[in-house]
């Protein structure tokens, strides 16, 4: 009975660092299934990086996995797909330079960790899903520009705008961050391995965050666009405390 009332007393100042490490943590946002143009979240004059830049998120798809969307569109005026991230096919850097990706599908409904890479000084585009490279393209791009509209849902055909429904996602993301640098193998692969449900980036890489998933969740939706529940309360130190307390419980009064 002490040991159970210790626990009790003890859970909250337990916790509470856990959630101060990252305030989205748990939260998702939802691009409905019943795509529309409506559906998106943009934030204007973003101070992207314009030497080396990687994004990440993790990412829940219900759509064809065979058909192109796109869910991650930068653009500066002159350059609509300054840099653009699709769920199939292609990926853009510097509207210049495509990298194709059709040998490999995200399934529907299903979770996948997904980054893209890119610097100026080597050139090199590098895509990841799952921590493991599947790409890397030579790309023309040496810099990007800063200041643009990034748009989450959707593709920019003019600035901020000119949205086309057949390229409109839908889907869940997850712990979507954009970073000043481009980060190492090391460095997406510990992210995957961390799990979707990690409660804060490893601190080294904390600092390089310049846009940040708690940015995206305050940034106003637009549509349909919600925030819900990623499922991770059932996971880690927090379902293993509350399992072991319900167990004393359970003990203490003899109850199953």
């Amino acid at each position: 009975f002490i040991f159970t009332m210790s626990l009790l007393v003890l859970l909250p100042f337990l916790l509470v660092p856990c959630f101060a490490e990252n305030a989205g943590f748990n939260q998702a946002l939802e691009f409905p299934a019943e795509v529309s143009i409506s559906n998106y979240i943009k934030l204007e004059r973003v101070k992207f990086p314009t030497d080396a830049v990687t994004v990440c998120t993790w990412m829940r798809k219900f759509q064809d996995p065979r058909v192109q969307h796109i869910w991650f569109s930068y653009a500066v005026p002159g350059s609509y797909n300054e840099f653009m991230l699709s769920d199939f096919y292609h990926n853009g850097v510097g509207s210049s330079t495509y990298m194709e990706w059709t040998d490999m599908l995200m399934l529907k409904n299903e979770w996948y960790h997904f980054c893209l890479a890119w610097s100026g000084s080597d050139r090199l585009m590098e895509f990841y899903v799952n921590g493991v490279l599947v790409n890397t393209l030579l790309t023309s791009a040496t810099s990007l520009r800063a200041d643009g509209t990034l748009v989450v849902g959707q593709d920019q055909d003019s600035m901020g705008g000119g949205f086309d429904v057949n390229q409109s996602f839908a889907g869940q993301l997850y712990n979507l961050n954009v970073f000043r640098r481009k980060l190492r193998v090391e460095d997406i692969a510990a992210m995957y391995y961390d799990g979707r449900c990690a409660r804060s980036l490893a601190s080294p890489l904390v600092h390089d965050v310049v846009v940040s998933w708690e940015e995206f969740l305050g940034a106003t939706k637009s549509g349909a666009v919600t925030k819900v529940d990623a499922g991770c309360l059932g996971t880690g130190f927090l379902a293993k405390i509350t399992e072991l307390v319900l167990k004393e419980i359970a003990a203490t009064t003899g109850h199953v």
